[in-house]
């Protein structure tokens, strides 16, 4: 248990500098570059579909991090962890760390379009950076009996 919970905090240590690099690189761009607004339907509802992004963003975040840590870490409280139990777990966070970073810059990068300005992406920035720091694998250590 001790060397997943170590693996898993690495890989959060991981997706937590990734984020942050492409938050760097993006305020870089945008000092360097200027990305206009998209003129779909005269972009009249880039701003609804942007923060309708967002409020997606935040309940799929919900969802993801009760489904793929969670429920698990409920699990580990009253039963002992198997074998199978400990490579699922290992297989489903590490899943979780990988689609926060990934999730949150691909629609970072589609409110960015939509928006015109770094802001939006920072947003989301913030969102995969708060789901990560509140998604800590060492509390499953707490947790577990083993």
């Amino acid at each position: 248990m001790h060397d997943i919970i170590t693996y898993l905090t690495k890989r959060r240590i991981i997706a937590v500098f990734a984020v942050i690099v492409i938050a760097v690189i993006s305020i870089a761009l945008s000092w360097n570059f200027h990305i206009g607004r998209v003129t779909y339907f005269d972009g009249k509802y880039n701003l609804v579909f942007t923060y309708s992004l967002i409020v997606y963003k935040i309940i799929e975040l919900l969802f993801l991090s009760y489904f793929l840590f969670y429920r698990h870490k409920r699990y580990l409280k009253t039963n002992e962890p198997s074998i199978e139990f400990l490579t699922t777990l290992k297989k489903h966070v590490k899943l979780l760390l990988f689609l926060i970073p990934q999730g949150n810059t691909v629609f970072g990068v589609i409110a960015y379009k939509l928006g015109g300005e770094v802001f939006y992406f920072l947003i989301f920035s913030f969102i995969a950076l708060l789901t990560l720091f509140i998604i800590n694998p060492i509390s499953l250590k707490v947790t577990s009996k083993a």
